[in-house]
C-alpha cells in the first residue's frame, strides 16, 4: 500500500487563494486521454465543483508506505469548474452508467450534469467526461427538492433513480421519466421528478444508501436512527419472473432469472413500504419481562461531523452503518465507538460489530470488487455453503482510514494522522486498487494498492459450471448440460428475491446475547456461522426461505403488531352556556 497527499489547490475558498474544506469526492472511469484514465469530481465549502483527470500509478508499490520521492506517484490534471450552485456543495456522485453527475448542497436544489444525447451512442457515454474542456460541454438540468438543503446523494444500480437526504428531515427518491425511451436509443434529455418522499426522521438526514439490488433504501440521521425502506412487490405488473420446474437447484439463481428480476425492478412503478427503524438494542430482559435497551448510535455531542454516510456492500448482502455505539451489556457504562454490519433482511440486531475505535466512524464506502476468501476458509465455505467471496470496504473516522472485509474481525490496514482536520468522504476506483480520501483541511490522500494486496479478485463460475457442480441428486449432469432439453410447465418463483436463496444459511444472525466482538484468536477472526439456529432461538427474525419483498420487510414474524384500539368520541358541552 502506498499513500500520497498531493499539494494541490483542489477547491479554492472564494478569492482567498487557499484550500476550501472538501466535503465530497466522486470518481469515474473514463476514456484514456494523455495517459489519464479517470475523472475526479471534488466539492466542498464553495459553490463550485472542480473536475480533474487522474492517472493512478501502474508501477509496483515500493516497501515504503508514504511517498517520499519528488516525483508524484499519481498524476492529476485540472479540467474545468462547474459553477451553477449558489451555496456550499455537500455531495457529488456519478451514476453507475457514467452518464450523469449529481451535485447537491445547502441551496436545496440538485444539479444533474449529463453527457449530451448526441454523445451517448454505443453505450460509451462515460468516456466523454475525459474529453470535456468547459462547463457548456455538458447538459445541465436543475431539480428542485422544495427542501432547505441536501446532505447526501446515492444512485440506484440501474442509474434510473437516486435518493437524497435533506437537512429538514426528508428522504426523497427521484426518477428519470425518459429512462426506458433512452435505453433503446438516446432520444430525449433526462427529466427527473420526485416519486417518493418521507419525513419520519426528526433531525438532519446525514447519509443515504441505495441498495445495489434495488429493493431497500437506507437513511441515517442526526436523530441517532437508521431507517430502512423496503420496496413493495409490483401489484399490477403482468410480468412474471419464472424458472422451469426441471431446472437444477443451485446456490445462486440462474443468470437469466437474475436478469429478469433486475429488469422487473427497473421497469415497474416504484412503491415503498413502511420503514424499519433501527435505534435501540435490547441488552437485558428481566424476570417480569421488562427490557433494558441501549442506544445503537452516538449523539451529536460525540460526533463532530456533519455526515453519517452509511453504505451497502457491493453485493448488497450487508448494510454497514457508521457512528455506532456498542454496549457489552446493561452494566457497560463505557461503550466503545464501533461500526455495525446488518445482514440483509435482518435489521433488528447487528450481525457483526467492529469495535475498538478511538473516535466515531463517519463514512463507509464499499470496494466495488469482490475478493476471494482466504485459502484456509475456502474449503470450509464450500462445505457449509457459505459465501465463496468477501467484500472489502473503507471506514473513515475523523482522523483514521481503516480497511475491513466481511471475513475478518480486525482491519486489514489502518492509516492515521494524514490530515490536520476531520475526514469527510472517500471513493474507490472501479478496479478496486485505488482509494481517494478527502478532508475538511482541503486536501486529498490517495491510497494505491498493489495487485493482489487486498486479495485475489473473485471470478464467479460460469452458469453451466455452477449448475452442473451443485445439481440436485435427482438431476443428472447430462440433463443439466443438454442444450435442447424440452421445458415443462414452469413454476412461479418470488417476483423479487432480494438475494440468493442459497446464501440464507450465511445470514442466520445469532441472538443478541451471543453477539461477539473482536478476539485475538485466529478462529474468532472469521465470519462463518456454523450453526443454523432453530426458529425459537432467533431473536432478529425468522429464517427467510422464500426471499420475496412480501416477507423480507418483516423483521419479527413472531411478534405480531398490535392493532390500534378505536376510541369512542365523546361530546363535551357547557350546559350553562347552552341554557343561557
Amino acid at each position: 500500500m502506498k499513500v500520497e497527499t498531493p499539494q494541490i489547490l483542489w477547491n479554492c475558498e472564494a478569492d482567498k487563494g487557499k484550500n476550501a474544506p472538501l466535503f465530497s469526492v466522486a470518481l469515474q472511469e473514463s476514456g484514456a486521454v494523455g495517459g489519464f484514465t479517470h475523472v475526479l469530481a471534488t466539492a466542498g465549502n464553495a459553490n463550485e465543483i472542480n473536475l480533474w483527470r487522474v492517472a493512478f500509478s501502474a508501477e509496483s508499490v515500493s516497501k515504503s508506505v508514504f511517498q517520499k520521492s519528488t516525483k508524484p506517484l499519481n498524476q492529476v490534471e485540472y479540467i474545468t469548474s462547474l459553477s451553477r450552485h449558489d451555496a456550499v456543495v455537500n455531495s457529488v456522485a456519478f451514476s453507475p452508467d457514467g452518464l450523469h453527475l449529481a451535485t447537491a448542497g445547502e441551496a436545496g436544489s440538485i444539479i444533474l450534469w449529463s453527457v449530451p444525447i448526441s454523445k451517448r451512442g454505443g453505450g460509451n457515454g462515460h468516456h466523454y467526461w475525459s474529453t470535456i474542456s468547459k462547463e457548456s460541454d455538458l447538459s445541465v438540468r436543475i431539480v428542485s427538492t422544495a427542501c432547505e438543503g441536501v446532505c447526501d446523494v446515492s444512485w440506484s444500480a440501474d442509474s434510473k433513480r437516486f435518493v437524497v437526504g435533506t437537512i429538514d428531515s426528508n428522504v426523497l427518491i427521484f426518477e428519470d421519466k425518459h429512462y426506458a425511451l433512452n435505453q433503446e436509443s438516446p432520444q430525449k434529455e433526462s427529466e427527473w421528478s420526485v416519486v417518493f418522499r418521507n419525513g419520519e426522521h426528526s433531525g438532519f438526514v446525514q447519509g443515504v444508501a441505495y441498495d445495489p439490488q434495488g429493493v431497500y433504501i437506507a437513511s441515517m440521521g442526526s436523530d441517532r436512527t437508521v431507517r430502512v425502506f423496503p420496496r413493495k412487490t409490483p401489484s399490477k405488473s403482468k410480468k412474471k419472473v419464472m424458472r422451469p420446474s426441471n431446472a437444477p437447484r443451485t446456490i445462486a439463481p440462474p443468470q437469466e432469472h437474475s436478469q429478469n428480476v433486475a429488469r422487473l425492478l427497473t421497469d415497474s412503478k416504484l412503491e415503498m413500504g413502511k420503514s424499519k427503524s433501527i435505534q435501540r438494542r435490547c441488552v437485558h430482559v428481566a424476570e417480569d419481562g421488562q427490557q433494558t435497551k441501549q442506544r445503537l448510535f452516538v449523539d451529536e455531542s460525540n460526533c463532530e461531523s456533519f455526515f453519517r454516510r452509511l453504505s451497502w456492500t457491493a453485493d448488497g448482502l450487508f448494510l454497514i452503518t457508521p457512528c455506532a455505539l456498542w454496549h457489552e451489556d446493561q452494566h457497560d457504562d463505557t461503550p466503545s465507538f464501533s461500526t455495525y454490519l446488518f445482514a440483509r433482511h435482518r435489521f433488528g440486531e447487528p450481525y457483526k460489530v467492529l469495535p475498538g475505535l478511538e473516535k466515531p466512524s463517519v463514512v463507509v464506502r464499499p470496494n466495488p470488487v469482490l475478493f476471494e476468501m482466504p485459502e484456509a476458509a475456502l474449503e470450509e465455505s464450500k462445505e457449509n455453503q457459505c459465501l465463496p467471496y468477501r467484500s472489502v470496504f473503507a471506514v473513515l473516522t475523523l482522523d483514521s482510514v481503516l480497511i475491513y472485509d466481511t471475513y475478518h474481525n480486525r482491519p486489514l490496514s489502518v492509516a492515521r494522522g494524514l490530515h490536520y482536520a476531520g475526514l469527510t468522504d472517500c471513493c474507490w476506483s472501479k478496479d478496486g486498487h485505488n482509494l481517494m480520501v478527502c478532508s475538511s483541511d482541503g486536501y486529498i490522500s490517495i491510497f494505491n494498492f498493489e495487485k493482489g494486496e487486498l486479495g485475489n479478485v473473485y471470478n464467479p463460475p460460469d452458469a453451466v459450471e455452477a449448475e452442473s457442480s451443485v445439481t440436485e441428486p435427482s438431476c443428472s449432469k447430462a440433463a443439466a448440460l443438454r442444450p435442447n432439453q424440452p421445458i415443462v410447465a414452469p413454476e412461479d418463483l418470488p417476483q423479487i428475491p432480494p438475494c440468493d436463496p442459497g446464501q440464507s444459511a450465511v445470514l442466520e444472525a445469532p441472538p443478541a446475547k451471543r453477539a461477539k466482538i473482536s478476539d485475538t484468536a485466529d478462529d474468532a477472526n472469521r465470519l462463518t456461522p456454523s450453526k443454523r439456529l432453530a426458529p425459537s432461538e432467533v431473536e432478529v427474525g425468522s429464517a427467510v426461505d422464500k426471499l420475496s419483498l412480501g416477507n423480507a420487510s418483516t423483521a419479527n414474524d413472531n411478534n405480531p403488531v398490535k392493532k390500534k384500539k378505536r376510541v369512542q368520541p365523546m361530546l363535551i358541552s357547557n350546559k350553562e352556556s347552552s341554557e343561557g
